[in-house]
């Protein structure tokens, strides 16, 4: 797997000045994640990086860092270099799931191994690690990265990353047996944001989640371990294997408990869902105590996340088309078809 640090963000803008008042950072948050950084199952035996190393940039004003980046990096960007950094900010905040991706990059420090890069606005990521607007990045979030910055002094941002986490908890809990493993928990909250990705029909490995998950379990162990172990509403060994079996409280008060957890889209997807039957406003709190008893419950959870993942997956991927340009787009696809295949 590749290894690196913050000096890779020395190939980013650093700064941007406010109205004159001062110098502020242009990245709050970078983090790597995929098989390119993390090794998956089908990576095991492999004995050098043959993957893209995805990262994401996630920056304070995407106006100023796409205007210096122009500036600094050109040739990294599509056709639309030519639009300008207002275009572009429009492009990436706009359409899709709010990120601009970059792929096949090199750096001038790094020239054998290729990178992806994606740019998202501070306050996108924010909303969607709160509120599951689009479950694109958040759902890379809910699974072990490799951090390479992180602003300590930013405390929302950080209560965000927690609250996406102890969602996804929630909402796999919901959607398991009263009993199961460890193993059964990481594998469904990889899953999660997997649901509706048409590009699981085509274009990815069939056994992408638990490649994902087997390789890493120690690694999800450690990220949910403390939100775990402090659920009252679970019972344990404490013994953290993938083996280890758990048991939940499947009681209408835990269930409530759990469902007063679900991310805003989620909970306003079960709403329309709910409205379009019977034609009536239902409010939340009405909406989740006919859910607590409902005997659909887990359909219909799975279908609102589905319903997310499936808008923002396509929209992103046809977004891809023009920000990567033609022929890094048929490259990109065919290289995961390969994958697909193998």
């Amino acid at each position: 797997m590749s290894e690196f640090s913050s000096e890779l963000l020395n190939n980013f803008p650093t700064t941007y000045t406010t109205n004159g008042i001062g110098e502020q950072a242009q990245i709050s948050f970078a983090f790597g994640y995929g098989s390119g950084v993390l090794k998956q199952q089908q990576d095991i035996k492999k004995t050098a990086n043959q993957n893209q190393v995805d990262l994401i940039l996630t920056v304070n004003n995407s106006f100023r860092f796409h205007e210096e980046n122009l500036k600094l990096n050109p040739l990294h960007y599509s056709f639309l270099r030519h639009f300008g950094p207002s275009t572009i900010t429009r492009v990436q905040e706009t359409k899709g799931a709010r990120i601009y991706f970059n792929p096949y990059i090199k750096f001038n420090n790094d020239n054998n191994t290729l990178y992806k890069y994606g740019i998202i606005s501070r306050k996108h990521l924010i909303r969607d690690l709160l509120d599951w607007e689009t479950l694109y990045v958040a759902g890379r979030l809910q699974k072990p990265v490799r951090v390479i910055h992180i602003d300590e002094n930013d405390q929302d941002l950080i209560y965000a990353l927690r609250t996406n986490l102890s969602s996804a908890l929630h909402v796999a809990l919901l959607l398991l047996p009263e009993e199961f493993t460890l193993k059964d928990l990481f594998l469904k909250i990889t899953s999660l944001s997997y649901q509706g990705d048409f590009r699981m029909i085509i274009g990815e490995n069939k056994n992408k989640i638990s490649n994902i998950v087997l390789p890493q379990i120690d690694l999800f162990i450690e990220q949910y371990s403390n939100l775990i172990t402090t659920d009252s509403y679970l019972h344990w060994n404490k013994i953290r294997t993938a083996d280890t079996i758990v048991k939940q409280d499947v009681t209408p008060t835990a269930i409530f408990k759990r469902l007063l957890g679900l991310p805003k889209y989620v909970i306003y997807n079960i709403m329309e869902s709910t409205k379009f039957k019977t034609r009536q406003y239902q409010d939340t709190e009405e909406v989740i105590r006919k859910l607590c008893v409902s005997t659909q419950r887990t359909e219909k959870i799975e279908s609102a996340v589905r319903s997310i993942v499936k808008r923002s997956s396509l929209t992103q991927t046809c977004k891809g088309l023009v920000t990567a340009g033609f022929l890094r787009s048929t490259r990109y696809a065919l290289e995961k078809l390969k994958k697909m295949i193998r």
